[in-house]
């Protein structure tokens, strides 16, 4: 792996780098020796002490997966060593899922098949003149690099993450679409329709 170190808010030395590198070699016996890993390393203020430490991995494999961590904690250490743990376990899982699938021969289109049918819309009924309720103040916003994908690389993208939901681009379909795991354990797909379409 190609590994580059940056630091925000607090000094970057030499020795925090050579522990840096020595806590992520595990991801060398796992990744492949061209895959670019970027590590940021924080300081924030905060008021809980605990968290004032960020220690966050970014990578991104062959095919465009990413798997990506962050851990917080009350010195640098303990984040970086969090972080590191946080992404082999999503390596693993990852490799663990990929194995599972090829021994179970499950295809794409059975995975699709079960996407698309466990996705089914129901309407919501509304009562004339309720005021809708009122929307939060948006507190956040990420930018996510959106990435021609299947369905079935998405919710596989989505389960490295350990997110509920993942939004992509279907190379299917040209749109953005939203692959999501149900109450049930199921996935569910959400594309979007255009009113009066």
């Amino acid at each position: 792996m190609k590994l580059t170190i940056t630091g925000k808010g607090l000094s970057l030395t030499e020795a925090l780098e050579t522990y840096t590198r020595k806590r992520l070699a595990r991801l060398d016996r796992r990744l492949n020796k061209s895959i670019p890993v970027r590590v940021i390393l924080r300081h924030e203020e905060t008021r809980s002490l605990d968290s004032r430490f960020v220690a966050e991995v970014t990578a991104v494999l062959n095919g465009g997966i990413i798997v990506r961590g962050e851990e917080r904690a009350a010195n640098i250490n303990a984040a970086i060593d969090g972080v590191s743990d946080a992404v082999v376990r999503q390596i693993d899982r990852f490799k663990s899922r990929r194995i599972k699938s090829k021994r179970t021969g499950r295809g794409l289109a059975e995975f699709e098949q079960e996407v698309v049918t466990s996705a089914q819309v129901t309407p919501v009924a509304t009562e004339t003149g309720s005021k809708p309720a009122r929307a939060e103040a948006v507190v956040r916003t990420k930018r996510h690099p959106v990435v021609p994908t299947t369905v079935e690389q998405a919710a596989e993208q989505m389960e490295l993450l350990g997110h509920s939901f993942y939004v992509f681009l279907n190379v299917d379909n040209d749109a953005i679409n939203v692959v999501y795991r149900r109450d049930d354990g199921a996935y569910g797909l959400i594309v979007p329709d255009r009113l009066g379409a």
